[in-house]
Parts: C-alpha cells; structure tokens; sequence
C-alpha cells in the first residue's frame, strides 16, 4: 500500500476515510475496507512494542556490521597491529581502543552518517520502512498516513539518539503513551505503524 490512515485511525479500533482519488491502488486486504461510499478505509494500529524493539535491533545490527567492516577494512590499510594476546576484561578492552585510536573517531563518524542515509532513504525509497521495519511488517509515518519525508526522517533519526543518550527516556514514554509514541516521534509528528 502506497498510504496509510490519518493520524486518528492510528488508535486502536479508529478508521479514517481516504479519498477515492488518493485510494490505495493495491488489492483490498483484511486492513483495507471498501464503504457504501466509495471511500477505501485503511485501518492500523501502533506497533507493539517488542516488534519495534526487534525492529530497533535489526538495523542496529545491519549498522553495526558496515562499522565493524569498515574498522577491519581501515585497520589492514593502515598497518594497525592488534593488541596483546591474553588481556582480558577492561584492560583488553583498553589495549583494543589505543590499538584502534586513530580510526575510531572517523569510524564514528562514519556510522552516524550511515545512521542518518539509511534512516533518510528507508523513509523515502522503501516507504517509511527500515530492514528491520520491513521484516516485521511495520511502517513509519507522518500525520497524513505516509512515509516522512527523508529530511523528517533525518531529524527524526538524530532525536532518536538524544531520547536514547537520557537513559533511553524518550523510548520509555512509548510505554505509556495510547498511540505508542516516543520522543522523538512526537517531535517529529510520525507513527510507527502494523495493519490492523
């Protein structure tokens, strides 16, 4: 479906009409409903919340995997040497950041840019949906029931890490929030989505 419903359909049980000439071009399904009127009715709800979390997860994984690439790739370039066999616990983990001093920064760098495409691209290419998004049948979107645009999708992504720097605060609030809104989708006026 190119569109989902407005924000009110997005509580439980709540429809919202779309107009015939915006209505979705894909076979009815069970979330789709054709009235009387002729208005197709798409219904959804918000995501669970362990659906969103395994979501979160999967592109954390996907991320992490280009970074962890990206740090072997560099450090064979580079000539960087591993540290010390047989340091355990703090201190390996100590000789593993001097040894790796000189790409981690940019590597940061590097994944928050990462961070930022994917997040810009998955709203405007795939839809509103992300790897882990599409795997489990969830949805960003704005108040009119469509995938942000990739500039929302960016602040959105950038907030994201603010709600998650205050002791993951602004994921908390999904908990008890009726339309599962965190943070940073209430900054941005966006919705994570399933069909109903």
């Amino acid at each position: 479906p190119s569109a989902l419903p407005n924000m009110e359909s997005l509580l439980p049980g709540v429809s919202v009409g779309v107009a015939r000439s915006e209505a979705i071009k894909a076979p009815p399904s069970k979330a789709q409903v054709k009235s009387a009127s002729g208005v197709t009715e798409v219904r959804a709800r918000p995501a669970s919340l362990w659906r969103r979390l395994l979501s979160f997860t999967i592109d954390t994984a996907a991320i992490a995997g280009v970074a962890a690439l990206y740090i072997t790739l560099a450090s064979s370039v580079t000539g960087l040497k591993t540290p010390e066999a047989g340091l355990t616990g703090f201190d390996g983990f100590v000789a593993w950041l001097r040894a790796f001093h000189t790409i981690l920064l940019p590597g940061f760098f590097l994944v928050l840019v990462l961070a930022l495409v994917y997040c810009a691209v998955a709203a405007f290419l795939w839809n509103g949906r992300t790897l882990g998004r599409l795997l489990l049948g969830l949805r960003l979107v704005d108040t009119h029931g469509i995938a942000p645009a990739p500039g929302r999708a960016i602040v959105r992504a950038l907030l994201s890490g603010v709600s998650f720097v205050f002791f993951l605060g602004g994921f908390w609030m999904a908990l008890f929030d009726r339309r599962g809104q965190t943070l940073h989708d209430k900054l941005t006026s966006t919705f994570v989505v399933q069909p109903s």
